[in-house]
């Protein structure tokens, strides 16, 4: 005779109960751990089998940060400019020459014409002369400041200074591609925290790969679309190239965190939580869920709940959770 729906519910809840119950006994679960878990017991030749991989997690520390956008600039702007500017330096100086040169000439014809050696038309030919080359003079220190003005408003001073000195090793890094050049732009709603002279910058989607950046000095110009603060820094060439577009990670605090980093290939989805699997001995796998977390790259960073010296799967977690489904839910049958 079948038994009645209620009856027929009541005996699959208690099935579901008592299975999860087993698989938590056979895989050594702690139900009443503080951290909610449960495992899964797989053996050694199924897990070669499934490609089941494993790493032992190291401790990392952590600079709590946030993520900005930039790019690698190209600097041939200001190599123009750096040439424009030597080369009206070069004539301001020639135009203060004449000028020394053209005064000395109309004191002398000035003495020799109060004695009456030389003729009037002499000494008035030598004040033309000079008040031509004081314009002249003029017209160039003019350019000069120009020049300098311009490099302020595209480049601001510091960067500026550097391209025209002669003597920087900045500027001299750049120009043999030992280093590049980085425009990083902030959020409206960021700033750079003061004091804070070095950020990490890598190939967008690359944290993990990611090198330091040290500050030169506060961009001229905004972004058209971000209305953030700029901010110029360089770092290694290595493999940026001009033009490209990276990732820069701003640190928000001089405290450090520490924990471990769980890459996506652990990471999995169920019941609403991410979850990972960690192995607890040769056959025994459990289930922990990672709720707080910060973004490391293409990888999560966890401070707490996973500790380092755990054994963390990092292939397979979506094949051992349908082996633990597998085990609570009860076949239809029974």
């Amino acid at each position: 005779m079948t038994p009645p729906c209620s009856l027929r519910a009541a005996v699959l809840l208690c099935c579901v109960f008592s299975a999860a119950a087993r698989a938590g006994d056979e895989a050594g679960t702690a139900f009443d751990m503080p951290v909610q878990q449960t495992g899964v017991v797989l053996e050694p030749a199924r897990q070669r089998l499934a490609g089941i991989e494993t790493c032992i997690l190291e401790a990392v520390e952590y600079q709590p940060e946030t993520r900005s956008l930039g790019r690698i600039v190209d600097i041939q702007p200001l190599l123009e400019l750096r040439s424009r500017y030597r080369a009206a330096q070069a004539e301001a100086k020639i135009t203060d020459a004449a000028l020394r040169l053209a005064r000395k000439n109309r004191d002398r014809l000035a003495s020799l014409h109060s004695e009456a050696i030389v003729a009037t038309r002499e000494l008035i030919h030598a004040e033309s002369q000079l008040a031509a080359d004081e314009a002249r003079a003029v017209t160039a220190r003019q350019h000069v400041r120009e020049l300098q003005e311009e490099g302020l408003q595209a480049w601001g001073a510091e960067l500026f200074k550097a391209a025209v000195a002669g003597d920087s090793r900045l500027f001299d890094d750049l120009l043999q591609r030992r280093r590049v050049l980085i425009l990083v732009t902030l959020h409206y709603d960021q700033a750079l925290p003061a004091g804070a002279s070095r950020i990490m910058v890598a190939r967008e989607g690359d944290r993990q790969a990611a090198q330091p950046a040290e500050l030169v000095s506060a961009a001229p110009r905004t972004d058209d679309i971000v209305q953030g603060e700029t901010w110029f820094f360089h770092t290694d060439a290595r493999k940026l190239r001009t033009g490209m577009r990276i990732e820069a990670w701003i640190p928000t605090s001089g405290e450090k965190l520490s924990g471990v980093v769980i890459p996506r290939s652990a990471q999995i989805w169920h019941e609403g939580r991410t979850w990972v699997y960690l192995q607890t001995g040769e056959d025994r796998f459990v289930r922990r869920p990672v709720d707080a977390h910060r973004d490391y790259g293409d990888a999560w960073f966890v401070e707490s709940g996973i500790a380092p010296g755990e054994s963390l799967v990092t292939r397979g977690a979506q094949l051992l959770l349908s082996e633990e489904q597998r085990h609570v839910i009860p076949e239809e049958e029974d």
